[in-house]
């Protein structure tokens, strides 16, 4: 198929835009990384390997090649091959991303991927308050606070915990333009930009997850700090100030109309602490534990002890819930054996299905967040670490569709436009 170069450029752009803003509805975004895969066999010839871009091809794949490494210890190979299937598009995506011959537009990506997705969310919102007023209503008056964001998020498909990477990865980069936005003469940057970042905070504080809230107050703290060059000047320490004013008195808004947020931040989180391991012995657990750390306490204690069984090679990625489920059972932890809890920790996670070598990758794996960021001065893949590292800590977001791709397709972004800069630099 003869295309122009421009027109190649403008649409592969186009296609990672759109892939990326899809990734909040899980079916649409299914499909479309498949035609993004038929789009690049098209287009194969257009691809150019280099030792340097099939190392961090390798490296980005990592996850899905222990699942090739170690899929002899499934205890079902079908199985097994469906934990694969999750984790191949961390063998597709930097394979496509990286080996494009041409410099992608990551600044041009990153915005519209912001603004396209603060819309629908948005929309999506006010979508929720139509369909399902009673709801609404409730939570406006005071009642069942703690599953507004997950009710909002059952709405458009999906968990509050994944969708909140994606909301708080958005605001910050809403941020990001904004403090660009400040240094331009025309005004009506300033304000357009103002208000995206106004309602992607909006979405984010009515999710209401306690990680990804603190997790973008500290990207707002490292955006204005840094940006693209490390500059402490008054100007700098003025743009903190708008975008610290701004979360602030949001959040104060917020919590006088649903006071529960600040019951959910102190006391509903550090409960019952005494009690990590026997949950049981509460009168009523899900009341009273189900959104608290002791319970995160009781998976991950439960997990340690099942990694350090199997401690080398693990115990195959089909199998590891089902272990950690078993070891609830044999150790008279009900309340854990009924809801049938995850490991809710990435790094416990992998260590349990792959052993050592596991803990090893999904480290890795997500430093190499930082190493790209730091070596490439990305402030916002720097972010995308503070994040996604702290996210996997409390969740395992390596065994969710939305945690894979999400994860993978900005890995390659961010990785590409690096071996572009160091290109450049060479030249």
């Amino acid at each position: 198929m003869i295309v122009s170069e421009r027109t190649y450029r403008f649409s592969y752009n186009a296609w990672l835009i759109i892939l990326a803003v899809s990734l909040i509805f899980r079916v649409p975004a299914t499909i479309l990384l498949i035609l993004f895969t038929i789009f690049n066999l098209v287009f194969f010839k257009r691809l150019k390997f280099t030792r340097k871009r099939l190392f961090f091809i390798l490296l980005i794949a990592s996850p899905f090649l222990l699942d090739l490494l170690f899929f002899w210890n499934n205890d079902v190979f079908t199985e097994g091959i469906k934990h694969a299937e999750k984790r191949v598009s961390l063998l597709l995506l930097p394979l496509f991303i990286l080996s494009q011959n041409h410099r992608l537009n990551t600044i041009l990506i990153l915005r519209y991927y912001a603004l396209a997705t603060t819309a629908i969310l948005s929309f999506c919102l006010i979508r929720f308050a139509i369909i399902s007023p009673e709801l609404f209503n409730k939570y406006l008056n005071g009642i069942d606070l703690w599953e507004m964001g997950y009710e909002f998020a059952r709405s458009i498909k999906m968990h509050a915990p994944a969708l909140n990477l994606h909301v708080a990865f958005v605001v910050v980069i809403n941020f990001y333009f904004f403090k660009e936005a400040l240094g331009q003469i025309r005004k009506t940057h300033i304000v357009w930009r103002f208000v995206f970042f106004l309602l992607s905070l909006i979405v984010l504080f009515y999710i209401n997850t306690r990680l990804a809230i603190v997790s973008v107050f500290f990207g707002i703290i490292l955006v204005s700090l840094l940006g693209n060059k490390a500059v402490f000047s008054a100007k700098t320490f003025k743009k903190l100030a708008v975008g610290l004013v701004v979360f602030i008195v949001l959040g104060i808004g917020f919590v006088k109309l649903f006071p529960y947020s600040i019951q959910k931040f102190s006391n509903v989180t550090f409960a019952h602490l005494d009690k990590v391991g026997k949950i049981d012995q509460l009168e009523n657990p899900e009341a009273e534990a189900f959104n608290g750390l002791v319970t995160r306490l009781s998976i991950w204690k439960s997990s340690l002890e099942v990694a350090l069984k199997n401690p080398v090679i693990g115990v195959g990625a089909a199998d590891g819930k089902q272990d950690v489920v078993t070891y609830f059972k044999d150790t008279n932890q009900q309340f854990l054996g009924k809801y049938k809890f995850p490991v809710h920790n990435q790094y416990l996670d992998f260590w349990i299905k792959f052993g050592i070598l596991g803990l090893v990758v999904s480290l890795f794996y997500v430093f190499l967040f930082l190493y790209i960021g730091i070596a490439s001065r990305q402030v916002l893949c720097v972010f995308f670490f503070i994040l996604f590292a702290s996210a996997n800590f409390v969740d395992d977001f390596l065994i969710r569709f939305d945690g894979i791709v999400f994860s993978g397709i900005w890995l390659s972004i961010f990785t590409k436009n690096a071996l572009d800069i160091k290109l450049d630099k060479l030249k």
